[in-house]
């Protein structure tokens, strides 16, 4: 597995606390997160973290912040829809978010 960045390591740490099962692993050579068996819903990259929200919420936060970018961990032009690049410093909670794609509220 590739190097964990510190501030995601740090972030799915604090998470744990209301998401014990939580785990690290890959998702397109990119660190994501999961709980437990599940799906990826939680990613770091390109120094943001990233969320599995859903396409509806995903242009709600693209209206409202915009600097919030659409996941294209390919590269290749193919973002995933369900899914929002969220930089650190916007105005917005990453641990809001997170909890949001945990299905945490």
């Amino acid at each position: 597995m590739a190097a964990i960045p510190p501030v995601f390591a740090d972030f799915i740490d604090e998470m744990r606390a209301e998401a014990p099962s939580l785990e690290i692993t890959q998702m397109f050579g990119k660190p994501c997160a999961k709980l437990g068996g599940a799906k990826p819903v939680l990613s770091f990259y390109q120094d943001s973290m990233v969320f599995k929200l859903g396409a509806t919420r995903v242009q709600e936060i693209y209206a409202s912040h915009p600097e919030a970018v659409q996941f294209d961990p390919s590269g290749k032009g193919r973002p995933f829809k369900d899914w929002v690049q969220v930089p650190e410093g916007i105005d917005t909670d990453w641990q809001a978010l997170a909890r949001e794609a945990l299905g945490l509220r």
